[in-house]
């Protein structure tokens, strides 16, 4: 018989959302997927899931935020790279959106204006495939996604930051995240659980 009558309580979790809009660096880590699928030129791995509505494809993203009041709290974020809806190149909405979000992950985690165009910063933005990001360290703008179907509220990454950016955290440059002194109202796209957006399915 296991008896835990004489282990204490575990009272240090803190349920409560992150504000919306604070800002804070976290550690990238790709969630594996047991049934995950291929695109051949972003990564090695079947690392996407797929939709079974649509042909949507995404990576599951989950932040583990380093230092500060919200030390060690996870934040998880749904990047897509494929989807129905294409532009006037027959280039995939999803793509374009996941691919500029990527570059914002890159210059966040390298310290990269994004206006720097120099050789060396367009060689600092050259990964070999999308795996590169797994345990890259970025400073991030955290949001409060309204919860649907019965579904909590819950935290996610809203854009990360880059240096040019107000509110910017560099690599150790300070031991607490930022908090916003307004708390606006979130006002960004709905994803749970595998739902695709609305504008993946177009």
């Amino acid at each position: 018989m296991l008896d835990l009558n004489n282990i204490a309580p575990d009272e240090g979790n803190d349920f409560s959302l992150i504000p919306h809009g604070t800002i804070a660096r976290a550690i990238l880590y790709i969630k594996p997927q047991l049934d995950g699928v291929r695109i051949p030129d972003l990564a090695q791995d079947a690392i996407f899931r797929q939709s079974a509505h649509s042909s949507a494809k995404w990576i599951e993203c989950e932040f583990t935020i380093v230092g500060g009041q919200f030390d060690k709290r996870k934040v998880w974020h749904n990047i897509f790279f494929d989807g129905d809806k294409k532009n006037q190149n027959g280039v995939s909405v999803s793509k374009e959106i996941g691919l500029r979000t990527l570059r914002g992950i890159i210059d966040s985690a390298k310290g990269l204006n994004p206006n720097d165009v120099s050789p060396e910063a367009n060689v600092l933005r050259q990964i070999p495939s999308l795996e590169a990001i797994n345990g890259m360290e970025i400073c991030m703008k955290i949001a409060v996604e309204k919860g649907t179907n019965g579904y909590d509220d819950k935290n996610k990454m809203l854009a990360p930051v880059t240096v040019n950016q107000d509110g910017y955290i560099g690599n150790g440059n300070a031991p607490a995240p930022v908090q916003p002194t307004v708390q606006a109202q979130p006002q960004v796209q709905q994803q749970q659980n595998g739902v695709t957006p609305s504008w993946a399915n177009k």
